[in-house]
């Protein structure tokens, strides 16, 4: 079978491998329909999340993808060869004090498919059938999205987004899209901040509001003074998070999504002096990530505007070096195995 391993910083090679044995209990084997990639798989690509993430190399990549079933679970299982499939990437070690809390999307031993052991990026994959999802009338690519969409469901749970709320979202890409798709969902007053004009109107075209990040549309959205109630920055830039600190009202909540291995310098009085409430998101949890699929189900027309781009397995490179090098044009890259 085929599997694009990325050996190296910006470098993946399309090897042929052995196919999978047959799955033993618990375990399904799915075969590869599509993949999503990330920003996540994108610092992991370039080699930006460092030496930690550097070890793991080399590795197949692919943590958002929709599947069918090849082989089923041989202990048994609602699923039938055939079914379209998502898969909820996280595992979780079970008896550190995240997994004992219901939050083993935390878990100090987190397994990741695509970072700690190889992902979508293949032919076939074995993988828990505890972690499978039916997708059931979802077309591929809309499978493929609801990893990134069970993010947006976390983040605005995360962030206790409420009936009438104003939230602002820094970043219009497919996380802060979905995010604020998620938190209209749940009532919220939002507003997108992204300095890309085609990702703008890509929102706008949506019904959000959409602004660039100058200093006179961030005022406006001080709202005389008080500013919004919930700020969330999918950005992944780091100097955002004062800017977000300083536009949120008193008693407001600031939610970090973006990844970044940068730093910039942060006044860590706003947070006493403002009484703000700050959270960090990272997956989600296993009932979250059925959520997401009814949203891209209630929500299938929008979600497919996310698309821009599908590449062939053999130009996986190819998908990885347009991210990169021209985020203005490429906003959600699938790999197509089919």
């Amino acid at each position: 079978m085929r599997a694009a391993v990325t050996v190296g910083p910006r470098v993946i090679e399309v090897i042929e491998r052995a196919e999978p044995p047959p799955p033993p209990e618990g375990r399904t084997l799915i075969r590869v329909e599509t993949v999503g990639i990330c920003g996540s798989d994108l610092h992991f690509y370039t080699g930006e999340m460092g030496a930690r993430h550097a070890k793991l190399l080399p590795r197949v990549q692919g943590h958002e993808f929709s599947a069918v079933v090849e082989v089923v679970d041989p202990a048994g299982s609602r699923f039938e060869v055939g079914d379209r499939v998502a898969v909820w990437p996280v595992t979780g070690c079970g008896h550190c004090r995240s997994c004992t809390t219901a939050r083993p999307n935390v878990c100090s031993e987190l397994d990741l498919i695509g970072v700690h052991h190889d992902g979508g990026l293949q032919d076939l994959v074995l993988v828990d059938t505890t972690n499978v999802v039916a997708a059931e009338d979802l077309g591929p690519a809309q499978t493929a999205l609801v990893e990134p969409v069970s993010i947006a469901i976390h983040t605005v749970a995360r962030a206790a987004v409420r009936p009438g709320e104003q939230v602002v979202v820094f970043g219009a890409g497919p996380i802060g899209f979905a995010t604020a798709i998620a938190a209209r969902e749940r009532g919220g007053r939002v507003t997108l901040v992204d300095p890309v004009a085609s990702r703008r109107e890509l929102v706008g075209r949506a019904g959000f509001e959409a602004r660039g990040p100058d200093p006179a549309s961030l005022a406006e959205l001080r709202g005389g003074g008080h500013g919004p109630h919930t700020i969330i920055d999918t950005s992944g830039r780091p100097e955002v998070l004062q800017i977000a600190l300083d536009l949120a009202a008193n008693g407001g909540r600031v939610v970090v999504v973006g990844l970044t291995a940068a730093s910039a310098p942060v006044c860590s009085g706003t947070l006493p002096h403002k009484e703000l409430d700050v959270l960090g998101v990272s997956c989600c949890v296993a009932d979250e990530f059925a959520a997401a699929v009814e949203l891209v189900r209630a929500h299938r027309g929008l979600f497919d505007t996310f698309v821009s781009h599908t590449f062939p397995l053999a130009q996986v490179n190819d998908a990885f070096e347009l991210l990169e090098q021209d985020p203005q044009t490429a906003y959600k890259v699938l790999i197509d195995l089919q």
